[in-house]
């Protein structure tokens, strides 16, 4: 479900996103062409054999079917899952061998059309398995394994994104269940095995653990400022430097909590985003 979410809110910058791939990858494998054909230069050179152009450009076709076949492949990751090991395979497989029968094919046409037909396709298939198998290997496998990472990435991220943040929470208070609403919680502390949360004049102890119950709250409201506190932001009326990295908030209900330099700069950074900061 979060899959076709996900694709359907990315549909419309789809083809955006395929011609960036192809004009960076069109970029990479003419570098990668000249760089080739300048490397047979230097060796034609080296071995005392004249060097022909049209003849090194001729076996770099490899290079030129990438483009084409990772735009087609990656059109089909769009819409799809890897749910297996099985799928990740078949999509690395499928077009090394597409690229492997058609690459002879193509060298084949270029070389009756531009070189009198010098080159047949055994030599070209065979030229192929013998000295570019490989490259066509590491291309596929890091374009598929590569596309697999961030797209799962990007899943957990908008997953993240989209996670419905509480709004009350259910203590249970010996017989009675007393329901307390987020936004009046002024901040959490630990109290292993229960973590204490905080109201204007009042306190509750509750059966969670303190990095449970904060990846259940909004981030940007509830910060942590200490490694067994967190404070409601909109809570915070001030806060004051100690002097050693450390600092003391003032939170609305008149306590002192401390803020530890490991969490400050993030603390600030989103105290600041909704309040005046005087240092």
């Amino acid at each position: 479900m979060v899959n076709l979410i996900i694709t359907g809110r990315n549909k419309h910058n789809s083809s955006e996103n395929i011609r960036k791939l192809l004009m960076v990858l069109s970029g990479v494998f003419l570098c990668i062409v000249g760089l080739t054909i300048f490397q047979d230069f230097l060796e034609s050179k080296r071995n005392g054999y004249p060097f022909y152009f049209n003849e090194s450009i001729l076996f770099k076709t490899i290079w030129f079917l990438f483009i084409p076949i990772l735009a087609v492949l990656h059109k089909k990751l769009e819409n799809e899952t890897f749910d297996s090991f099985r799928k990740t395979l078949i999509f690395i497989v499928t077009p090394i061998i597409v690229h492997v029968f058609i690459l002879p094919f193509v060298a084949v046409v270029f070389s009756v059309l531009f070189y009198e037909g010098r080159y047949d396709l055994y030599k070209f298939f065979s030229y192929t398995l013998a000295r570019d198998l490989y490259k066509l290997v590491i291309v596929y496998t890091s374009f598929v394994l590569g596309y697999k990472y961030f797209i799962t990435l990007k899943r957990n991220t908008y997953i993240e994104e989209i996670k419905p943040k509480l709004s009350t929470i259910i203590i249970n208070n010996g017989r009675e269940n007393v329901v307390v609403n987020i936004k009046d919680i002024i901040q959490i502390t630990s109290a292993t095995p229960y973590i204490c949360i905080h109201l204007e004049n009042k306190r509750h102890l509750h059966s969670e653990t303190l990095k449970s119950m904060c990846g259940q709250l909004d981030s940007n409201v509830f910060v942590r400022v200490h490694k067994s506190s967190v404070v409601n932001i909109s809570k915070v009326s001030s806060f004051k430097s100690r002097l050693n990295g450390d600092y003391d908030l003032q939170l609305a209900n008149g306590d002192l909590v401390r803020l530890s330099r490991t969490y400050a700069t993030d603390f600030k950074n989103r105290f600041g985003a909704g309040h005046p900061v005087n240092l």
